[in-house]
């Protein structure tokens, strides 16, 4: 079994879904094995409260120092990064590039969840199907366009939003891919959900997770798109142990060909 060297998707408290303390997230990441560990809360915006969901901007600070303090306290154990996991939304894209040109953050990972309209939070899942699914897809690939991101987190977030696998979701799978490939950014096989929950029901005839959404990668393994890993840590025990077993699957089911070694290289938020 290939063993992962890496984890940027992590959370901390400050999001209002994530528990423990961290310099705990950095402890059992060290204790993992892990030579890469990348910090990305949930987006801290701009005049934005969204409880429940991330931080609000007077947390920034604090969250910026205290993982400075950890990269100091760890950094001949472990590289610690700094990061976000951020939504495409047109109206924060200067903002993001702040962050990552004022060096406040390492890197940012691309993990669409909902968006802003007239100051208004909108969920997906809150839509009819065709209209959620069909926005999800387009966010995202302007997402990707937009060259800030290191890596989309769980591109088949969309199988969330639905229960079955017809022509819609599989065309949203390969605008998506098809996106990946042309922009070169990375696709995560995200751990989280599985983790939790385990597999579900598709129309009452499949049975597969969540996500890793086992038809999504079994296109994505025909493609030339390439493939990370995410531990979406949301405790510090995710981190010992991120689900590892759920990768072995995927790879067995579909043959794709995920990165076990991967590094943060260079200025432009690229994987090389």
């Amino acid at each position: 079994m290939n063993k992962i060297q890496y984890c940027y998707h992590s959370h901390t408290y400050r999001c209002g879904h994530a528990i423990g303390e961290d310099e705990d997230y950095i402890k059992k990441a060290i204790e993992f094995g892990l030579k890469n560990y990348g910090v990305s809360d949930h987006v801290i915006l701009p005049n934005i409260i969204q409880e429940g969901m991330r931080g609000p901007c007077t947390l920034l600070n604090n969250y910026l120092d205290s993982i400075k303090k950890l990269k100091e306290k760890y950094q001949k154990q472990i590289n610690i990064y700094t990061g976000f996991e951020c939504e495409y939304m047109p109206q924060y894209v200067e903002y993001y590039h702040s962050l990552l040109k004022e060096k406040k953050v390492d890197y940012l990972i691309l993990g669409q969840h909902c968006y802003f309209k007239d100051n208004q939070v909108v969920w997906y899942h809150h839509l009819d199907r065709t209209t959620c699914l069909t926005q999800y897809t387009n966010h995202l690939i302007k997402g990707m366009s937009t060259g800030l991101f290191l890596y989309v987190a769980h591109p088949d977030l969309f199988m969330g939003f639905t229960d079955k696998w017809d022509d819609l979701t599989k065309e949203c799978a390969q605008k998506i891919i098809d996106a990946a490939v042309k922009y070169d950014i990375p696709l995560e096989i995200n751990l989280a959900h599985a983790r939790v929950y385990g597999m579900r029901e598709f129309a009452g005839v499949f049975t597969y997770y969540q996500y890793p959404f086992t038809p999504f990668w079994d296109m994505v393994a025909k493609s030339k798109a390439k493939v990370v890993i995410g531990f979406d840590a949301h405790r510090p025990i995710d981190v010992l142990y991120p689900g590892v077993e759920v990768v072995d699957y995927i790879v067995k089911a579909t043959g794709v060909k995920p990165i076990y070694d991967l590094s943060i290289k260079d200025k432009k938020n690229k994987i090389l």
